[in-house]
């Protein structure tokens, strides 16, 4: 069950580093599903290839109600960095990022 889809706008240029010599970052955005891994719901997002996933993993966290620091969001069986873009990563349009809870306890 896919909700809603929500827009996830690429960094602003204060985010860019003065240091940078690359041209403007590119505006092309891409569809990602976050899906819950213990419900099976999953959250469609529409993120900017360049934007950092701390953005995402904030939203998603928020409109969940979760504690952002109880949950992992994995993709191709590695742990998501809130640093990671899309383009790092080299996701496509409608690639699906897993989301687990970590389970307190031994």
């Amino acid at each position: 069950m896919v909700s809603s889809v929500t827009t996830i706008s690429e960094f602003s240029a204060s985010d860019v580093s003065k240091r940078s010599r690359s041209p403007e970052p590119t505006k092309k955005k891409i569809n990602v599903k976050v899906k819950n891994q213990q419900d099976g719901g999953s959250d469609m997002f529409k993120v900017g290839v360049n934007a950092q996933l701390k953005k995402l993993m904030t939203i998603y966290c928020e409109k969940k109600n979760l504690d952002y620091r109880t949950v992992r969001f994995i993709f191709d069986d590695k742990e998501l960095k809130p640093r990671n873009t899309p383009a790092q990563l080299m996701m496509e349009d409608n690639d699906i990022i897993d989301m687990v809870t970590d389970k307190d306890g031994g």
